[in-house]
Order: structure tokens, then C-alpha cells, then sequence
């Protein structure tokens, strides 16, 4: 059973006996913001933000390589001007992505800007342009060892063919995004964006056609994600729901998520969350959270209920294969607020 758990694995790599990308993605999308859509970057309520992720997959189920993939993200952004623009901001930000795969490893490390127009003069309504670099580097580690049954030709040497493709390949993309929210009444806010991403289709494969040049270009990936939140009295209701694209894969991503206002002092705000997600064929989502002063700590765990645990469910000493999530904000306020006091709504989970 633990060798068809890497060999299932081993194939989301391993296509034709060569390597091709997995993009990044989080349950908890909106904790990382530059990575879901770079009209995002200084979409908040502050002067500059920081943001820290870290997901894990697979670790009860691989117990031979218990850091098969791992998956942790920083990034740090601004929102700036809104003195001198009103309802207007300029967003600028970074972020450094880091994606281990079994012996396939990927850092990525990007830069972006959003402008956000206020489309009223009370600035309830935003409309959001943002734009991301991204310089790419992924590599083989030529110690990572496969099992000799993952690979459909026997003669074929693993170890030897890691070794042969373990030189780094770099690459730069770019990525763009869209976003608008409106505040429609006191209680009720929507927000929806779509992000382009890959758009210059860079080379990043390890293995060479007859001239020397890379086979693989990666695709485009389209991102759509929209939510609501609304607010009773003390409680918070926020639906939402993500949908992306790429090549010939796709995810649908949905759910809600509940607070409760335990504390409503300005000095002391504090909001606990708890919340329940589905993606579609794949897994069970549960979140939970807090908004304390601000912070704002985040966790999810998904529970694999199809897919590769719809395999697992009928084999003896099967383990469902899960994963986790941990995420940390903290926004940091003006020393002197703005006089327009332009308020960005911030989505969350």
C-alpha cells in the first residue's frame, strides 16, 4: 500500500520520465495574498503588512520521505499614498515561495504592484489592477531515491537519471490580476478577482530536445475567487469560493467560514473564526482563526475523502492522507493615520 501512496505521488512529477511544474496553492488562499493574485498586493487596512505560510502534505502517509511536500511563503507589502490619492492606493510588495516536492525542489521569489481606484467618494467601491514579476529556480536533488517499481521501463536508472538532470533551471514569468469589492450595505460586503498567471509561458523542464532546448513550457493558470461578509450583530458570515485552470487540471475550491466577536474594544478587538471547506473531489477542509489587536493566526486541515482516499478507503492499514496549514499576519498601522483614512477591505479566508 505505501508503494502505490509514492507511486501516485511520483506520477503529479514524473510524466513520460520527465519533470514538469506543479503550481503552488494554498487551502487558506487569502492568508497568502501575492501568491493568489497580485491585485491583492496593499489590499488591506494599514500601512504595511507581513504575512508567513506553511503547508505540509502527505506526512502520514509517506512515512518513507515524511517531508514529501512542504510548502512555505513569506511576503511583505504596502499600501501607500492614500494622503495624497483619497480614495485611492498604490500597493507595492514582495514575496519568496519555497516548494519542496520529494527530490524536486522550487524557489520562487517575486515582486508586484497594485494600484486600487476608488470608484465613489465615500470609497466604498475598489477596483484593483495589479502586476507581479517572478524569478523561478527549481532543481533535483540527485540523493532523493525512487522505488524501482514507480518507473514503467525496469532498465531505467533513477538515481542515474537524477544525476544526469540535476543542474538548476531558472526562468522569469509574469502575473496579473484584477479585483473589485464594494461595500454594498453596512453589513454586507462582496469581493471578487481573477488573476492571470504564467503569462509569458517560461521554460522549465530538465530534459532537452535534440538541440539542447527545453520540451516543456509552462501553461497558462487562471485563477478566479470571489466571497462575501456579512455581518450580524456580532457575528460574521464568509462564503466564498476559488476556481482555477491550467492546461487540462482544474480545482473548484468552496465553502464558509463563521466568527464571533468575542472582544470590540479598538485597543483589544478580538474575533475567533471556525469554518468548513470542500474542494472538490479531493478533500474536507476545517479552518479555524483569530483576529486579535493586529494579528490575525490561521490554520486548516484537509482530510482527503476522494481521489487518492477514495483509493485508500477499501485497503487494509490504509491512512487517509491529509494535510495542514499554519498562517501568521500582522498588520502594521500608520504612526499617523490618513487624513482621507482611505479603508482598503482586506478579504479573508
Amino acid at each position: 500500500m505505501k508503494s502505490r501512496i509514492i507511486i501516485i505521488i511520483a506520477c503529479l512529477m514524473l510524466v513520460s520520465t520527465k519533470l514538469s511544474a506543479q503550481d503552488i496553492h494554498f487551502s487558506q488562499y487569502y492568508a497568502s495574498p501575492l501568491t493568489l493574485n497580485p491585485a491583492l498586493t496593499g489590499k488591506f487596512n494599514g500601512l504595511w503588512r507581513v504575512t508567513g505560510i506553511y503547508r505540509d502534505q502527505f506526512r502520514n502517509a509517506v512515512s518513507q520521505n515524511p517531508m514529501a511536500y512542504m510548502t512555505p511563503s513569506m511576503s511583505v507589502d504596502f499600501s501607500l499614498l492614500k494622503n495624497k490619492l483619497k480614495t485611492d492606493a498604490l500597493g507595492v510588495g514582495a514575496v519568496v515561495v519555497y516548494d519542496q516536492v520529494g527530490g524536486l525542489q522550487t524557489l520562487k521569489a517575486g515582486v508586484s504592484a497594485a494600484y486600487h481606484k476608488g470608484l465613489d467618494k465615500d470609497g466604498k467601491y475598489h477596483l484593483a489592477l495589479g502586476l507581479q514579476g517572478i524569478y523561478g529556480n527549481r532543481q533535483l536533488d540527485p540523493n532523493f531515491t525512487f522505488e524501482e517499481e514507480l518507473f514503467a521501463n525496469p532498465t531505467f536508472q533513477d538515481d542515474q537519471f537524477l544525476a544526469n538532470n540535476s543542474a538548476p533551471v531558472n526562468s522569469f514569468d509574469m502575473n496579473a490580476g484584477l479585483l473589485f469589492d464594494g461595500q454594498f450595505t453596512d453589513n454586507m460586503t462582496f469581493y471578487g478577482g481573477y488573476s492571470f498567471m504564467n503569462i509569458l509561458r517560461h521554460n522549465d523542464d530538465f530534459i532537452a530536445d535534440s538541440n539542447g532546448n527545453p520540451e516543456f513550457e509552462t501553461p497558462h493558470r487562471h485563477v478566479a475567487h470571489a466571497g462575501f461578509e456579512f455581518a450580524v450583530k456580532k457575528f460574521l458570515i464568509i462564503p466564498g469560493a476559488l476556481y482555477q485552470t491550467t492546461a487540462k487540471t482544474k480545482e473548484i475550491n468552496f465553502g464558509s467560514t463563521f466568527g464571533y466577536e468575542l472582544m470590540t474594544k479598538k485597543e483589544k478587538q478580538t474575533t475567533l473564526f471556525l469554518g468548513a471547506w470542500y474542494r472538490w473531489d479531493l478533500a474536507l477542509i476545517a479552518k479555524a482563526g483569530v483576529d486579535f489587536e493586529n494579528f490575525r493566526i490561521t490554520g486548516a486541515y484537509d482530510l482527503g475523502i476522494a481521489g487518492l482516499g477514495r483509493d485508500l478507503k477499501n485497503d487494509t492499514g490504509a491512512r487517509m492522507p491529509n494535510a495542514f496549514e499554519i498562517a501568521v499576519s500582522y498588520f502594521g498601522p500608520y504612526g499617523t493615520p490618513p487624513a482621507a483614512d482611505t479603508y482598503l477591505f482586506n478579504p479573508r479566508f
